[in-house]
């Protein structure tokens, strides 16, 4: 178990990694056209929803909540 300081580390620290990874990727959508970057964005989306709707097909997971996230997606 982390003590008060270390915890406090952990978090700066990856907060910081989120911050650097947030910066990139603005930094890469605003150099690339729209249409490469969000057809990236719905190859990776459809890929965990796809992987979501597996783990529910073999119980590992409750399928209603995948289902309903997937309908909310396609909606848009």
């Amino acid at each position: 178990m982390l003590n008060s300081n270390e915890f406090k580390e952990n978090e700066r620290r990856n907060t910081e990694q989120r911050r650097v990874i947030i910066k990139r990727w603005a930094a890469y959508v605003r150099a690339h056209d729209d249409k490469v970057w969000s057809r990236q964005q719905n190859r990776l989306i459809d890929s965990q929803l796809q992987s979501a709707n597996e783990m529910a097909a073999t119980g590992d997971t409750d399928p209603i909540r995948f289902v309903t996230a997937q309908d909310r997606l396609h909606d848009r």
